[in-house]
């Protein structure tokens, strides 16, 4: 079963957020009523990788029994707000990752996480084949290691798997584990590097070159569309029903950046998604798949409603966290707060890293490869403090942000836009955001922090018929649902217009 959902609630309705990150998981309960979306906090849980059968894999049988807890409760959460359940249910992950279905609806092996070394040197021999410019053209995504078109090149189950097996993306496998359908949601297989670039289409030149079978795919489906309805068993065994399960932007940065708060003056719409690592680029109508694009390391993700991500990954709050982390390991008690207040006082355009530099990449003992990459502006030889080294490092990520937005205008041949957007856990970052406002000239919008939930709920809410199916209704009522904070540039701002 798929296709659109039937006409939905008019009043308060309650709906289930699946989000799965890389280190851990939730499930959000969404209270919609009154034009605004409410985001309740069900379950929270950890995500462990563990090396089975020699591969780096994640625990889905672990995910999928935290899960279970959650939907459970999120059920429980809207009864005790006088509503009668959940009205739908909706899955996001990180992506890439893939587990193996067989005919008989078993897991065939582990789901091998995109950090297993696997994939090593087979961009490389891939690229024999079909050069990597070729794939950028086809794709208009960037050639990352981890990315799914290498894990499947190096998957040597693939040659004797049964008859019948589909390779599910992980929020498609959750979605199977709920409904028993099959299906292939279109945000996220744009990641996989195999879809046509700007088509729900994989491309055959590709899967060609890297022996794949284009049947050991699920058919797409889009944000929005009901992919079915949670099987009776389960739905009786966790007291939840038989509630629909609507597809939405799978892949975690899809719907983050649909929760972006931007208004329709704001087209293109600038966007950081940020946290451990910054995903920082624009929403366009159509993909970047040029040369030039490809040098620069940019990468096209389909978002929800046929947009395209424009993005680039680039360093984040990992050099502050990490630091943090070495200094506690010393014995210091440090408070990320009082160590972010300490930093906007002292003087600052003292020191730069490069935090793109691959150096930064690996964890352990981050603070003194900063320290000790720290190019001086002035007289000082390199940061003393805590407090001067984290103002090292969000100066320098504030004008990385800067040339990155920058290039990326000049890449999709826009103007720079009036206000860049910050959400995801980042945008509480004050110091960072009037930086990045003072670096680019631009006004920053910071919020909202739980973006990702925002957006899987609103295009539930949207499905169900709660939400109207015209553009800037999603964004207006997430601008109605959160509050936003606006940094604007300080009179010695660096920015270019």
């Amino acid at each position: 079963m798929s296709g659109a959902a039937a006409a939905g609630p008019t009043g308060p309705h309650a709906v289930a957020a699946i989000d799965l990150g890389a280190t851990s998981g939730r499930v959000m309960l969404g209270v919609v009523s009154r034009g605004r979306i409410e985001l309740i906090g069900a379950h929270r849980f950890e995500n462990r990788l563990e090396t089975r059968e020699g591969h780096l894999s994640w625990d889905l049988d672990a995910l999928w029994a935290e899960i279970q807890h959650g939907l459970s409760a999120a059920h429980d959460l809207a009864l005790v707000r006088g509503l009668p359940g959940l009205s739908s249910i909706g899955v996001d992950s990180w992506a890439v990752d893939y587990a193996l279905i067989g005919p008989d609806g078993e897991r065939v092996g582990e789901v091998i996480a995109y950090r297993d070394d696997r994939t090593d040197a087979v961009a490389d021999r891939l690229a024999e084949t079909i050069p990597a410019t070729r794939q950028f053209a086809l794709t208009g995504i960037a050639q990352q290691p981890f990315n799914t078109l290498y894990q499947l090149a190096a998957d040597d189950r693939l040659a004797d798997l049964p008859a019948g097996t589909t390779a599910l993306l992980v929020p498609d496998a959750i979605g199977f584990l709920l409904t028993g359908e099959r299906r292939t949601e279109l945000t996220n297989a744009s990641t996989t590097g195999m879809l046509a670039a700007g088509e729900a289409a994989w491309s055959p030149e590709i899967l060609a070159a890297a022996g794949v079978d284009e049947g050991l795919f699920a058919p797409f489906i889009a944000p929005g569309e009901v992919l079915g309805t949670v099987r009776p068993e389960l739905g009786a065994h966790l007291g939840i029903g038989e509630v629909p399960v609507i597809a939405v932007g799978s892949h975690d940065t899809a719907s983050a950046v649909l929760a972006v708060p931007a208004r329709e003056e704001d087209a293109p719409v600038a966007f950081i998604s940020s946290g451990t690592w910054s995903l920082i680029g624009l929403e366009l109508a159509a993909p970047v798949a040029t040369e030039a694009a490809h040098r620069a390391g940019f990468t096209n993700e389909g978002g929800v409603d046929g947009t395209v991500r424009f993005l680039k990954n680039v360093a984040g709050m990992w050099l502050v966290s990490e630091s943090i982390r070495q200094w506690e390991e010393s014995g210091a008690r440090v408070d990320l707060d009082d160590l972010l207040a300490a930093a906007a006082v002292v003087p600052g355009n003292r020191f730069r890293i490069d935090p793109t530099d691959p150096q930064f990449l690996t964890p352990g003992r981050i603070a003194d490869r900063v320290r000790d990459a720290a190019r001086p502006l002035g007289e000082d030889e390199f940061p003393r403090t805590p407090a001067e080294l984290v103002r090292c490092i969000l100066e320098s990520l504030a004008e990385t942000y800067r040339d990155e937005l920058q290039a990326a205008c000049r890449l999709a041949r826009v103007a720079l836009p009036d206000r860049l957007h910050v959400v995801g856990g980042g945008s509480r970052n004050a110091l960072l955001n009037q930086l990045t406002a003072d670096a680019l000239g631009i006004e920053v919008i910071a919020g909202p922090m739980e973006a990702t939930a925002l957006g899987n709920v609103a295009i539930q809410s949207r499905a169900l018929g709660a939400v109207p199916d015209e553009p800037g209704a999603i964004r207006h009522l997430v601008r109605a649902s959160v509050e936003l904070a606006g940094f604007t540039p300080s009179s010695g701002g660096q920015g270019e217009r």
